[in-house]
């Protein structure tokens, strides 16, 4: 070849070379990359890539892998099962992504990136040894050992409830491969076990009792101010301390533990009446109620007679406090399930605990509150003597109204059962003492209570 020949070939390598490596200095120091996409979402490339696929990493960790056997369904977050997405494993590669320094790498990979996008694997990991510890639990908590129905006295069966069980080995490898795929859920294999033949109700086998269905607990003050609360408190869990209810059978709050009165030992404490805080006798005596409203609650009890405060309390959950008051407002509870059920209550040390008993597991039950409308106070003046005229203090904090949705799922063996119920809680005035000057006709009207609540 002619000398001008090579000139023109040397020149026109020389130009692609500098047309390159000008291309992969643009691709180093301008955002033009296109797509990249990295465990199914889209990131940018550098730094804010690797902290935009953190901040996923983290968020797919913390969401919930539901896990059903059978008619049972038992919920986990992905972290708790030992998964998680080991971002290190490609944050080198999307910080260099395009600045190699190889002009024909980073140019490939743009046009990777604008045409399809660049694709960069990230397979979950899994700790087998937390997994066949969270696999042991979910055993625990989903197995059911059969058991019979029962005939009660009028000749009525009720059915029994059938057995389930899960082979650990198999359970381990189904989770892992659907935390893998990145699925939400998975179901595993389930032996049945048929109940066996209904047998007469006997009131007292003690066998009846050595399966502990369900435990919760409230706190409450003990001492000083709150002394009079703490002591009705203990008053109504001695008394509904060892009753069972047969199957099919019902429990009234009331009935057992009777007329709060200074004559049987309750003391005076704050309750609530009209909305109002004030003093009466037997107040605390509704955090009995609804530890033991919330035990029936969560282990699939029936609720047969029930009625939510006229405010939220502090001591339990929203929806589920109880209102009760003697003798107009009960609160009961009936046994859905083919064995009798002894409740243990006691209170002690400001704690209050309520305890099922029965001769089998409770059925898992989900639950949650939703709040769908929240309507203002209002503001409420009313003549006190006891202060100067003109004088004004506030007697009573305002606090919203709630509309309240309560779905519970209760997870049974011939599938779910879901129920809502809609609960009002109405709003609680601001309340203004007025020395002087208030309006007594707004004055008598608090004064006459249309009836209390024991808080």
């Amino acid at each position: 070849m002619s000398r001008p020949g090579w000139w023109v070939v040397w020149s026109a390598i020389l130009a692609i070379s500098l047309l390159l490596l000008s291309f992969a200095v643009v691709l180093r120091s301008a955002d033009v990359f296109g797509a990249i996409h990295v465990a199914g979402i889209t990131v940018p490339r550098g730094p804010a890539g690797v902290t935009a696929l953190q901040a996923h990493a983290a968020k797919w960790a913390n969401e919930r892998f539901t896990i059903q056997v059978g008619p049972y369904v038992s919920r986990m977050t992905r972290a708790s099962l030992g998964a998680h997405l080991p971002v290190d494993t490609v944050s080198e590669r999307l910080r260099e992504l395009g600045r190699t320094g190889n002009p024909f790498t980073d140019i490939a990979a743009f046009f990777e990136s604008r045409t399809g996008g660049v694709e960069l694997a990230l397979r979950p990991s899994i700790d087998d040894a937390l997994l066949s510890q969270r696999v042991q639990e979910v055993r625990r908590q989903l197995e059911r050992p059969p058991v019979p129905g029962t005939t009660l006295s009028d000749g009525r069966n009720l059915p029994g409830i059938p057995g389930v069980t899960i082979n650990s080995l198999t359970a381990a490898d189904r989770i892992a491969h659907a935390l893998q795929a990145n699925s939400p859920s998975v179901e595993l294999d389930a032996t049945f076990l048929p109940p066996p033949r209904p047998r007469s109700y006997v009131s007292d086998d003690p066998k009846s009792f050595g399966q502990s269905m369900i435990v919760v607990e409230t706190t409450f003050r003990t001492g000083g101010a709150s002394a009079g609360r703490a002591r009705n408190i203990e008053l109504a869990a001695n008394a509904i301390d060892g009753s069972v209810l047969p199957p099919g059978g019902e429990l009234s709050f009331n009935e057992r533990v009777g007329e709060r009165s200074y004559a049987r030992g309750f003391q005076t404490a704050k309750e609530l009446a009209n909305r109002r805080v004030v003093d009466g006798v037997g107040g605390g005596v509704c955090q009995a109620a609804a530890t033991l409203h919330a035990a029936a609650f969560l282990s699939g009890l029936w609720l047969t007679d029930y009625r939510p405060h006229s405010r939220p309390v502090q001591y339990i959950d929203l929806g589920l406090d109880t209102m009760v008051t003697w003798p107009n407002q009960d609160m009961r509870i009936a046994n859905s399930y083919p064995f009798p059920i002894r409740v243990r209550m006691n209170a002690r040390d400001g704690v209050l605990q309520v305890r099922l008993e029965g001769a089998g597991k409770a059925h898992p039950v989900e639950w949650n509150t939703t709040v769908v409308q929240r309507s203002k106070p209002g503001m409420l003046e009313v003549g006190d003597d006891s202060l100067r005229s003109g004088e004004r203090m506030q007697v009573q904090s305002p606090i919203d109204g709630l509309l309240v949705r309560r779905v519970r799922t209760v997870y049974l063996p011939s599938g779910p059962r879901s129920e809502e119920t809609m609960l009002r809680y109405p709003p609680t005035d601001r309340i203004v003492a007025i020395g002087g000057g208030g309006s007594r006709g707004r004055s008598q009207k608090l004064a006459g209570l249309l009836g209390t609540e024991e808080f």
